[in-house]
């Protein structure tokens, strides 16, 4: 069996091979079976495939390990590839291949995988198999570190990127950027960039000095939340602006400080969080009370900058308001855009068939206002009729109906989206197609009357 010093010194030569020679000085790769253990692993569908001839032969992969009860890193890191998957699109499982291997195989059987998987939307393999074969593995790819090893899962969080074919073999960070970590998967394995001309350094941009909460916002936090008050429907975790108005200071400290600890104390606020996010659960970052406040001082200060941008903008094109006002700072929720009955979040159209008579629309109504308010009535220049519509299951059958009056309660939302209530919106004046903006206005009960544009998309 290669000692670790070994296989370290291998990957390093590896690396500067990659640095100082052209693809084809890779024709005789040693990297190839007679290196990796071409061992039996089981997929998370419960497949059965060998690690060279299946997994990494002639391909450009990622590899990481991590565990499924892991309370830390292994989230970040699944959370943080996740992100890595967008930005690769339709080429991950065709031109690159991510592959998680479990090192808690006795726990992690391919339904806890599986389970996990979905839980993050990934799309691509996770694996598990015998124990001493994973160890194998770790140590063949320089991700096996002796002292650490002291019978808990304590592991290397650090992952390969390589191609097989090529002999390009890289040892990343999980957490590295991911618009970094794509373009190093999607080019710098498989070719190599044009010469980029001299430029002056005197050009150069002056770099701001990045302040601790940022910092740590940026590495510790941004893999699952935004701070934009627009949440996305596949959020791993909530949109943070305005959040240190919404909760006390004492929670948001021993939140970011012992998530694990408040979910095991079953704190309403905890659990509620846990079971709104697909029973994801905040990993434990290990910060002290000094970075702790230092993210909550970044998030305030991220959270009143957008709110004076936004008061001084008047909205946007797009929507009409984006922030949602259980988000805001107190400052804006006491003055919301002049003339807007209630405030817009996460507005879209679906780009639809060009034959379609029938479409429809989704978005979040905020009733920033202390009464409740109601929706009456929607119309479109660019459709004959529009209407809300809601899915409801009748005599054991899903059946669609018009909601006459929509109301959206006070200091409350209603959120028009997919697979629930939504705009319908009949006989197209024209095909629209992503990009392009519809106009809607809403008429409400008061007598009040809201316009907004929002964007097609294809999704």
């Amino acid at each position: 069996m290669r000692s670790i010093t070994t296989v370290s010194l291998r990957l390093a030569r590896i690396a500067l091979a990659a640095v100082m020679l052209p693809a084809a000085a890779f024709a005789s790769t040693p990297w190839g079976e007679d290196y990796f253990p071409n061992v039996p692993l089981i997929t998370h569908e419960g497949e059965s495939v060998r690690f060279f001839d299946d997994l990494i032969e002639g391909k450009v992969v990622a590899i990481n390990f991590i565990y499924t009860t892991c309370p830390d890193t292994c989230p970040l890191e699944t959370a943080q590839l996740v992100k890595v998957q967008k930005l690769l699109g339709e080429r991950l499982g065709r031109d690159v291949f991510f592959y998680s291997i479990t090192i808690d195989p006795t726990t992690d059987t391919p339904e806890a995988l599986n389970e996990y998987r979905d839980r993050f939307g990934a799309r691509w393999t996770f694996l598990t198999g015998d124990n001493d074969d994973i160890i194998l593995l770790r140590r063949s790819l320089g991700l096996y570190i002796e002292e650490i090893q002291d019978g808990s899962n304590n592991h290397n969080v650090s992952m390969i990127i390589g191609n097989q074919a090529t002999g390009r073999w890289m040892k990343r960070s999980p957490f590295e950027n991911p618009y970094v970590l794509a373009d190093q998967l999607g080019n710098w394995l498989t070719g190599w960039k044009s010469v980029q001309p001299d430029k002056d350094y005197a050009e150069a941009p002056t770099l701001r000095s990045i302040p601790l909460g940022e910092q740590l916002f940026r590495t510790r936090c941004a893999t699952c939340h935004t701070v934009n008050g627009v949440e996305a429907a596949d959020a791993l975790g909530p949109d943070l602006l305005g959040v240190n108005d919404r909760r006390e200071p004492e929670w948001l400290l021993n939140w970011l400080r012992a998530p694990d600890q408040m979910l095991a104390d079953e704190d309403p606020i905890a659990i509620a969080l846990y079971e709104r996010y697909n029973r994801l659960s905040m990993p434990n970052m290990r910060l002290n009370q000094e970075e702790a406040a230092s993210i909550l001082d970044y998030i305030a200060e991220e959270s009143s900058r957008l709110a004076h941008t936004n008061t001084s903008a008047g909205g946007n094109e797009k929507n009409t308001v984006v922030t949602d006002p259980a988000l805001m700072s107190p400052a804006l929720r006491r003055s919301p855009p002049a003339q807007d009955v209630v405030a817009i979040m996460n507005a879209w159209v679906r780009e639809s068939d060009s034959r379609a008579k029938t479409n429809a629309g989704y978005l979040t109504l905020v009733n920033v206002s202390a009464e409740d308010v109601k929706l009456v009535a929607v119309e479109s220049p660019a459709y004959d009729s529009v209407a809300v519509h809601e899915m409801k299951v009748v005599d054991g059958l899903m059946q669609m109906r018009e909601v006459a009056g929509l109301v959206i309660p006070a200091r409350g939302q209603v959120q028009l989206a997919p697979g629930g209530m939504h705009l319908m919106l009949m006989g197209p004046a024209e095909h629209l197609t992503a990009g392009q903006q519809v106009k809607l206005t809403l008429a409400f009960e008061s007598g009040h009357k809201q316009t907004l544009s929002i964007e097609v998309e294809n999704r």
